[in-house]
């Protein structure tokens, strides 16, 4: 099945890209899926200025400088509640769910006062360093 036919792209097909997106930042997205969205005119699909397919999904859906913090921090936060449980995340439902809390009403993701972006910051660097050790 085409993805872009599923239900869930089919009126927004963006968020298909914003999942991809999410799972760039946080490192999952695989090198062959990377070259292939690349190699996509998204540009002329959305008719953006940007041309790179990630500032394409920056500028379609608005999103903001701290986007990248925003996922990362959730990520890390939903990895140490899995490594709790002695269990994995799922990259692709993580972009999912990401996207669908994102785009509710009323959403925290990505509201952040001066103390609490330094504190996500602060959680991201971190949680990096402990992936490195």
């Amino acid at each position: 099945m085409d993805l872009l036919q599923d239900p869930r792209y089919k009126d927004t097909p963006v968020y298909l890209f914003f999942e991809k997106y999410i799972m760039d930042v946080i490192g999952e997205l695989p090198d062959d899926k990377i070259e292939i969205l690349k190699n996509i005119n998204l540009q002329h699909v959305f008719g953006t200025k940007a041309v790179d397919w990630r500032d394409v999904v920056e500028e379609v859906l608005h999103l903001s400088p701290t986007i990248n913090i925003a996922i990362l921090e959730q990520w890390y936060k939903q990895k140490v509640t899995t490594n709790l449980h002695n269990t994995q995340i799922d990259p692709t439902q993580f972009s999912r769910d990401f996207v669908d809390q994102y785009f509710e009403e009323h959403n925290s993701l990505d509201k952040w006062t001066e103390e609490t972006l330094a504190e996500a910051k602060a959680f991201i660097h971190e949680n990096q360093d402990l992936e490195k050790a």
